[in-house]
């Protein structure tokens, strides 16, 4: 089943979403193993600046390239696996 135009859009932009938001926590979480650690310290205490700058890097840099993705997928006619 083929998505819309607008319809990829959405998908990609939540998936860029997700992952930009997921990735901070994800790495603060295996860094505070150790919660004495310096990492640990220093991944809460810039923790919001990293969830604000990783939503716009890496979650954009994600949802540009599934669109993309998608994008091409659907002008070669097929995203059923055969």
């Amino acid at each position: 089943m083929a998505l819309r135009p607008s319809s990829r859009f959405w998908a990609a932009l939540l998936v860029g979403l997700a992952v930009g938001v997921g990735y901070p926590y994800i790495d603060l979480a295996l860094k505070c193993r150790n919660p004495a650690s310096e990492a640990c310290v220093w991944g809460k205490a810039y923790c919001a600046l990293t969830l604000g700058a990783s939503v716009v890097l890496i979650g954009g840099v994600t949802a540009g390239l599934l669109y993309a993705h998608m994008r091409w997928r659907g002008k070669r006619g097929g995203g059923a696996c055969a």
